[in-house]
């Protein structure tokens, strides 16, 4: 971490301030090895540059053994040229429904920032990112991004950051709340971190969709059962076997009349999914198969947890039925230090993004356009509903 982030940080715990102790300093200025200490006493080491404020994955194992495998798989730089380029970028803008304003020169947060692809699109945006995820995949979203000075990753519980209140410009989640034993929560802790005025964005696992299929639910039970005896092996065969067979023999048997046929049992026996690249493909089965915890959820729900985190103007965004952004509502924070000099509170407006209905085949099979609104309708929502 770089020194500049320290009063971004506070104890879990107790809140309290901390203080920054260096070992190792790299030329960048990005500590390497120190400790993060607060006045009454409490510890917390930084590691290969990231701090921990956790020393167990607990239920987000499986996301760290994922990641370390795929590091980079999904970041635009890997993806140039190739079937899926763009997309981790039309993704982000699509969930989060924010401008390059809203980003450039300002602190963005990420819950459960994996090993860190979008994270590299506030980047590209210029905006200082912050990354926090309970799982060792930071030590891959370290590596990804070098000694960045620009970027600050943690290891720590979504649902208890170590994140002072109000210090972040805006903070988006996504795919990550329904992992965890409290998505509500952990939406409400994201929006306390973000100032009066910042953006919050979210987007979670829509209910009756690809990630709530009977098949995907059994094959999940199967995992738990066989990962006493042969940890990730099983699913990570399968995931190899639906990428590079049943998917491609699927997509072929839709295209001479079966699709009825297949997607039943899509639905309800194999676990299937297409995306343009294969590599995806292994790595989104592997993803939905392994978790220990993930829910389902709708438009409303998502709704009703953006106003009781204090969030106003909520709408949905182009992405699919659970992703929305809001603005935190301006009222007065009470913080343990004064605010970074120089830092305001800006408004930062959210705009809409168009949506380009030729390219439906970017989207997983649950994550597909809107045609409804649980907050209320404009002229072209009517139009897409009509059609």
């Amino acid at each position: 971490m770089h020194p500049k982030f320290i009063n971004l940080l506070c104890c879990p715990e107790t809140r309290e301030a901390l203080t920054l102790e260096s070992l190792v300093t790299l030329d960048s200025g990005v500590v390497w090895a120190g400790t993060l200490r607060t006045a009454g006493g409490r510890a917390y080491p930084i590691v290969r540059g990231v701090p921990r404020f956790v020393s167990k994955e607990r239920y987000a194992a499986s996301f760290g053994w994922e990641w370390e495998r795929w590091p980079r798989v999904q970041f635009e730089a890997e993806n140039a040229e190739k079937p899926m380029a763009g997309h981790t970028a039309r993704m982000w803008d699509r969930i989060t429904g924010v401008g390059t304003e809203d980003v450039r020169g300002k602190t963005v947060v990420e819950f459960g920032c994996g090993p860190g692809r979008f994270l590299d699109i506030v980047r590209r945006k210029d905006g200082a990112a912050v990354g926090i995820d309970m799982s060792a995949a930071v030590d891959a979203a370290r590596g990804n991004f070098g000694d960045d000075p620009d970027v600050l990753i943690v290891q720590g519980d979504l649902l208890r950051p170590p994140f002072r209140e109000g210090v972040f410009d805006g903070g988006y989640t996504v795919g990550v709340l329904h992992h965890t034993p409290e998505p509500q929560e952990g939406l409400a802790t994201l929006a306390r971190c973000v100032r009066p005025g910042g953006w919050v964005a979210c987007c979670v696992y829509p209910k009756g969709g690809f990630y709530d299929y009977p098949s995907v639910h059994r094959f999940r039970r199967l995992h738990r059962k066989l990962f006493g005896t042969f940890e990730y092996l099983p699913a990570l065969v399968y995931s190899y076997l639906a990428a590079y067979l049943i998917a491609p023999v699927f997509r072929a048997l839709k295209a001479v009349g079966l699709r009825p046929l297949v997607e039943y049992a899509e639905r309800n026996w194999v676990v299937s999914l297409w995306l343009k690249d294969a590599q995806w493909r292994v790595l989104d089965t592997f993803d939905a198969i392994t978790p220990h915890i993930a829910t389902t959820h709708t438009e409303a729900e998502v709704a009703e947890w953006m106003a009781a985190a204090g969030c106003e103007g909520v709408r949905r965004t182009e992405w699919c039925a659970t992703s929305a952004v809001a603005t935190r509502e301006q009222k007065a924070i009470v913080s343990l230090t004064a605010l970074p000099e120089g830092h305001t509170y800006a408004e930062a407006p959210t705009a809409p993004v168009p949506f380009d209905p030729e390219d439906h085949e970017d989207h997983t099979p649950d994550l597909l356009p809107l045609t409804i609104c649980p907050w209320g309708e404009d002229e072209n929502d009517r139009e897409r509903a009509a059609a």
